[in-house]
């Protein structure tokens, strides 16, 4: 097992997986620094390691994030400039906290329990599934320090409805799980999110690495496409994948019964 520890932030990797794990329990996962740079970094890393399929983002203890822990980020408050700088491709570290799990080019699962609010939530929605407790509770503070949503929702919660968002942003009112779940935020309900998002990962990572590229590809791009382009990069993306390698293996395991092989 690879195993990556920092501060605030905890990677591990093994079996085409990796698990990234938020870790200040004591106060339920709250951002502060050290865990903002742990996630940067944990993200850069994941970028640079061979053989990733799939992640899980969770977070220890109680909790899987409880938003920005401003009593601590005042600590540094010479810091707080710097995180609405843009880097080069107009993206600043606050949006890329949630951003940054999309570029990791392989689907994010994210396990959802306890707080999960202000930034924690926006983090979240950056992952392409979100497992929840149906006993979680989901809110975007950011109304109660008179500020917005900023880590980058505008985009991860295009697709999510508009006025859901909007509520929840201007009003501040908390949410179980469930509700959550009912209003879209969530792609399915678990007692135990975390392993389902283990064996949904799990399950992803033994699944064709092309098809799956192909299929996140579909759907990212594909709602913002005129009707005859979605068709047409459908078709496209399939056209790449028919007769390849690994639709081959996919095929001969299947007709083999046994557990395809993808290298």
């Amino acid at each position: 097992m690879h195993q990556i520890l920092n501060e605030r932030v905890t990677l591990t990797f093994a079996d085409h997986v990796a698990e990234v794990m938020l870790s200040r329990p004591e106060h339920h996962n709250g951002l502060d620094w050290a865990m903002i740079d742990g996630l940067l970094a944990a993200q850069q890393r994941l970028t640079q390691l061979s053989g990733v399929r799939a992640v899980v983002l969770s977070g220890d203890g109680d909790s899987f994030c409880a938003g920005l822990d401003m009593a601590a980020i005042m600590i540094e408050a010479e810091r707080l400039p710097t995180l609405l700088a843009p880097d080069e491709a107009g993206i600043n570290p606050v949006q890329r906290l949630a951003l940054g799990w999309r570029e990791v080019g392989v689907p994010v699962v994210a396990a959802l329990h306890g707080h999960v609010y202000g930034g924690g939530l926006q983090i979240a929605l950056g992952a392409d599934i979100r497992i929840l407790h149906p006993r979680a509770r989901l809110a975007l503070l950011e109304i109660d320090w008179g500020i917005i949503p900023d880590m980058a929702i505008s985009v991860t919660g295009a697709a999510l409805r508009q006025d859901v968002l909007q509520e929840l942003a201007i009003s501040g009112r908390k949410v179980s799980g469930e509700e959550a779940y009912q209003l879209g935020l969530g792609s399915r309900l678990s007692d135990t999110p975390l392993e389902a998002a283990r064996e949904t990962a799990a399950l992803i990572a033994s699944r064709s690495p092309r098809a799956v590229a192909a299929a996140r590809e579909l759907f990212a791009r594909g709602p913002g496409l005129a009707h005859g382009d979605r068709l047409a990069l459908e078709a496209h993306l399939q056209q790449q994948l028919l007769a390849g390698a690994e639709h081959r293996e996919a095929v001969s395991a299947r007709m083999e019964r046994r557990a395809p092989r993808f290298d």
